[in-house]
């Protein structure tokens, strides 16, 4: 039990008398059955009253509980309850000497709860630096540094508190700042940890508002943002403490309150703070503590996992700002390996070879030529569905170099021996130019714009954004994955791929996954810190592994990605989604991959043999066929799929498809 405990048990029943002769006084009783209406002084009272039961409440409306006689009260503190409210002022509170032992009573009796937050603030982090905001006597900021003794702290209060402040925490020397400053506008830097203890009660909303913004803002990217208080469940229907302290504030301070949950956590969002945790104290069951976290981004998250001090800047801006990262993290790798050989040919690669290959295919034919837009049907409807926020530019080539890798690479699809099979292809499909390039670069020109915004904080090493982006192009439009009819116009092996980025959208939600991926927000705004610290961690030791120059893991091996998310798919029910992916999953057993002239094609075709879906292992493969593919296809099968199959008594099922017309009907027998 903290401070604010004591107080209580000290005062409970004086406080309860005071605040049924301030109803009697206030005519409160007289007027029920009432509609509330009022100050937050007489909400404060109000909410009270309906704890201990002398009034009932259903919404807003008040009627009559348990009404106990009048009690007597002297007309001091708490016994002037009633003229606050009616005047809408509070009290006077006697500052100098007196506030000053008051803090320094708050130092001795908030100990065990400061102890517990520093415990808690410090489990598994290595966060050092933190800022006290509104610090008292630094309670907070003493069991934070006794907690961590390499750790230092800003301490932030009015001039006469940062006095006290400085006597009670001169035991730590040098590792302590002490800033007299209003908390909102402190010229304070940047900190792993800002704390906001027993501080937003003392104000009304706005400044508690204002309060969490600027913590937000004195914040590191990465860092934490804690907020400890009284608390008020919503609905403000308990804890009696909570309420209780609430009516106190209502009485001594301008606009002090204690808030509900709900607030607590809006403010915190409102800052743009994210991954919001509750944790309830020990030492003081009648508060809350809430942790909000502050973006870093991808980028931030990825050179954490490396721990290398690596230049992205080195190498040239046309190359997006997240592969000049791993570029850059990669040779440095590389260097301290001593495969210093190695490292020289990655950054050729890159600097000359891909740069140089990107110049000859934009003067190819297919690129320069002007496009008609009203003649490429499938370009364009390619445009609406992803709704690309630029004018259809004039040629295949401008379109191409506005893209994410547009700047310093070729396009996917664009090499010599593709562009010389498009065109022969279309000539004998009796395609002109224009007709060649809505059938055999529509697939390719999506899966570029699916990468979105050069600068975006597109999630490294690449092979998850990779992923995503692929997935989004099925999303999008499916040919780019599963052509129609005879069309041999797909990217091959594209399911391998998006069966991981579908994954990561079922996992956490498809409109927090394209928000992210479009760079509207920060991934690790939208993805639990965990996933995104695990699938960095294991991307990057993927490639520290086999260090394969286009930074992708095994693209024919889907499955540690998709275990990275398992659980979160099986915590989220989601059926409509979950019959997609079946669908995906048997259109992906039905494709035929060849290599003509060195141009990798993909048509749609019966499978070898018969599909197998193994229920309990999630697993849908057909046999492997053809010169081409190294391994079987293989896809995931919804958890819930699996369990229901498996409750129906199918830990195995073999389907052979008679036509491709039967797969509808195939997808209806196992989701059913």
């Amino acid at each position: 039990m903290d401070v604010f405990g004591i107080a209580l048990a000290a005062g409970r029943d004086l406080l309860r008398d005071a605040a049924i002769d301030a109803a009697y006084e206030l005519g409160i009783f007289d007027r029920l059955p009432w509609t509330f209406e009022g100050s937050h002084r007489l909400r404060a009272l109000v909410d009270l009253l309906v704890a201990i039961g002398v009034l009932a409440r259903e919404g807003e409306r008040l009627s009559r509980g348990d009404v106990p006689p009048r009690p007597a009260v002297a007309r001091a503190g708490w016994g002037l309850m009633a003229d606050v409210i009616r005047r809408d002022q509070p009290l006077p509170v006697e500052g100098g000497e007196i506030e000053l032992r008051y803090h320094a009573h708050l130092a001795r009796v908030g100990a065990p709860a400061a102890r517990e937050l520093a415990a808690l603030l410090a489990r598994g982090s290595r966060d050092d630096r933190l800022l006290d905001l509104g610090a008292g006597a630094g309670t907070y900021t003493a069991a934070w540094l006794d907690a961590q003794p390499s750790a230092r702290a800003t301490v932030v209060d009015y001039r006469e508190v940062i006095a006290l402040a400085r006597t009670q925490l001169a035991r730590f020397g040098d590792r302590v700042q002490f800033v007299a400053s209003d908390a909102r506008t402190a010229d304070v830097g940047a900190h792993d940890v800002v704390l906001l203890a027993n501080v937003l009660h003392l104000h009304d909303a706005r400044t508690c508002a204002q309060l969490v913004a600027s913590a937000a803002r004195a914040v590191k990217p990465g860092g934490r943002v804690a907020i400890k208080d009284l608390r008020v469940d919503d609905g403000r229907r308990g804890p009696f403490e909570g309420l209780a302290f609430a009516l106190n504030m209502a009485i001594y301070t301008g606009g002090g309150d204690v808030y509900e949950t709900s607030q607590l956590r809006a403010w915190l969002a409102d800052a743009g703070l994210v991954g919001l945790e509750e944790h309830r104290l020990a030492s003081q069951p009648d508060g809350i503590v809430l942790i909000g976290h502050r973006p870093r981004g991808a980028r931030a998250a990825f050179a954490a996992t490396t721990g290398l001090d690596a230049d992205p800047d080195a190498f040239d801006g046309a190359m997006p700002l997240s592969f000049r990262t791993m570029l850059a993290h990669a040779v440095a790798q590389l260097r301290r390996t001593g495969a210093d050989d190695e490292a020289e040919n990655l950054v050729a690669h890159y600097t000359r070879v891909m740069p140089r290959l990107r110049a000859e295919m934009l003067q190819a034919e297919l690129f320069r030529m002007p496009l008609e837009w009203s003649r490429l049907p499938r370009l364009s409807r390619i445009f609406d569905r992803l709704a690309v926020a630029l004018p259809k530019p004039p040629t295949l080539g401008a379109l191409y170099e506005r893209t994410h890798y547009g700047g310093f690479m070729p396009l996917l699809y664009g090499y010599p021996a593709d562009l010389a099979y498009f065109t022969r292809r279309g000539r004998e499909l009796g395609l002109d130019a224009l007709g060649t390039i809505d059938r055999y670069l529509a697939a390719p020109i999506l899966h570029e714009l699916c990468h979105f915004a050069r600068d975006r904080d597109a999630l490294l090493p690449p092979h998850l954004d990779e992923c995503i982006a692929g997935w989004i192009g099925v999303h999008v439009w499916p040919e780019l994955a599963y052509p129609e009819g005879d069309h041999d116009d797909a990217i091959y092996a594209a399911p391998w791929l998006s069966q991981v980025g579908q994954a990561v959208a079922r996992a956490f939600g498809v409109d927090a996954v394209l928000r992210a991926h479009r760079g509207d927000a920060l991934w690790d705004a939208v993805l639990p810190k965990p996933f995104l610290d695990a699938a960095t961690a294991f991307g990057w030791a993927d490639w520290c592994e086999r260090r394969t120059p286009h930074f992708l893991s095994d693209t024919l091996d889907p499955d540690p990605w998709i275990a990275l998310v398992w659980e979160a798919i099986a915590a989220r029910p989601d059926p409509d989604f979950d019959r997609q992916i079946v669908r995906d999953a048997l259109c992906a057993m039905c494709l035929a991959n060849s290599r003509i002239d060195g141009s990798f094609r993909t048509r749609t075709a019966l499978p070898a043999g018969p599909i197998t879906i193994d229920a309990r292992a999630c697993r849908v493969t057909a046999p492997l066929r053809g010169d081409v593919d190294r391994v079987a296809p293989r896809y995931w099968l919804p958890p819930a799929v699996g369990a229901r199959l498996v409750a129906r008594g199918i830990d195995e099922q073999r389907i052979e498809l008679a036509s491709l017309a039967e797969l509808d009907a195939a997808v209806d027998e196992l989701t059913r």
